[in-house]
């Protein structure tokens, strides 16, 4: 399957997609990634992985090369332009892509941040395997917590997401059954 990155929604306030929005106290040293896809994608490819899927990433696939120029010695990238990888087209054409790589499914995660009572955040994470053929979801996982801080909540709606895809498809390999 071809994966793509999470994105993340927020219809009420754009800037809860930023990571460093949610962040509070702690060292102000700190770097924070410029996406919550650092906190979820990793945990949520693992355990894709423990289903049996093989995963191909679509932020990893460049599209374009880069041009490499020496000068006296010192060498620089220069970017061509528009889209460097897959994960930054639209839709129809990682949909043609995947059709060419004979890849069955693409797997799209989009999360959803929005408010919650008592002046808190909801995050929703929902992952999607669409058929590269029909473009019908196969199967759907959808998660919900409470955001406290970036790096646990959304390292839990992966977890969560991904555990529900285990114990769907693959139930001998979830993590933390009796033995």
């Amino acid at each position: 399957m071809l994966v793509l990155p999470t994105t993340c929604t927020s219809l009420s306030y754009p800037a809860l997609c930023l990571p460093a929005t949610c962040a509070t106290g702690g060292d102000p040293r700190r770097v924070v990634p410029p996406s919550f896809a650092a906190y979820i994608d990793p945990a949520l490819r693992l355990k894709l992985e423990f289903a049996g899927f093989t995963l191909a990433e679509a932020g990893a696939m460049r599209i374009t090369t880069a041009d490499r120029v020496d000068v006296n010695g010192k060498s620089r990238r220069v970017e061509g332009e528009g889209p460097q990888t897959v994960a930054e087209l639209g839709f129809e054409d990682v949909q043609t892509i995947a059709m060419s790589l004979k890849l069955p499914s693409v797997l799209v995660p989009n999360l959803t941040i929005r408010p919650a009572a008592h002046a808190m955040q909801e995050a929703i994470l929902n992952v999607v395997l669409v058929e590269v053929s029909t473009r019908w979801p196969r199967w759907t996982a959808t998660c919900s917590e409470i955001v406290f801080s970036p790096e646990e909540t959304m390292n839990r709606l992966a977890n969560c997401v991904g555990n529900g895809v285990l114990a769907a498809l693959a139930p001998e390999n979830v993590i933390g059954k009796e033995l």
